[in-house]
């Protein structure tokens, strides 16, 4: 996207934060064509997809006064219907191995496109996240996360208990999401797939 066009959709959000019905209606018309089949990749149902699409709009007009200072509208547009259609996917899933089943499938077969860029957007601040972590609270979390141990593994390796682990690592994880929440308001598959793996 270009400069040019990015700083023409910030301005409609602002428009739109100020209850600018015909802000709305561009944003709609512009965007709805673009999410359909981010949505649909993952519903593969068109109903559902239309459904998740006017609840991704309505969240968007009823929030519109939060919405001024959003940097970057394309990422937190498609990360409200990346939340809106995890919801509906936890609906339907009978269990959380079937639920990670869909997500990391969602991400397999995603091509080059918005949705993508928006992934690997996501991966890099949970990056920059972890690399802010205390030492100790960055280790545990590599060993889990990229090494792939578990928490008894872990404990060994470093001489620790294993509820100093898993302590641990529920600081990390608290940390890593309000970083990144905090950072971009994106809550992508990238995200929940950190906060959902092991």
């Amino acid at each position: 996207m270009s400069f040019k066009a990015l700083e023409r959709e910030t301005e409609l959000l602002v428009r739109l934060a100020r209850g600018d019905e015909r802000a709305f209606e561009i944003l709609y018309y512009h965007y709805s064509p673009r999410l359909f089949p981010f949505v649909d990749k993952m519903v593969r149902n068109r109903r559902i997809t239309e459904e998740i699409i006017q609840d991704v709009f309505m969240l968007l007009w009823t929030n519109r006064s939060h919405i001024a200072t959003v940097q970057h509208p394309t990422s937190y547009i498609f990360s409200i219907a990346s939340h809106k259609t995890l919801d509906y996917q936890r609906k339907i899933a009978s269990d959380k191995r079937l639920l990670e089943k869909v997500v990391a499938s969602a991400i397999e077969f995603q091509n080059e496109t918005e949705e993508q860029l928006i992934y690997k957007e996501s991966a890099a601040l949970i990056k920059q996240a972890v690399a802010t972590l205390p030492e100790r609270r960055r280790m545990i979390y590599e060993l889990s996360r990229i090494e792939g141990l578990n928490h008894d593994q872990i404990a060994e390796r470093l001489g620790i208990s294993r509820s100093t682990v898993a302590n641990q690592m529920v600081s990390a994880l608290k940390y890593i999401r309000s970083f990144l929440e905090k950072r971009s308001g994106v809550f992508s598959y990238a995200i929940f797939f950190f906060l959902t793996s092991k």
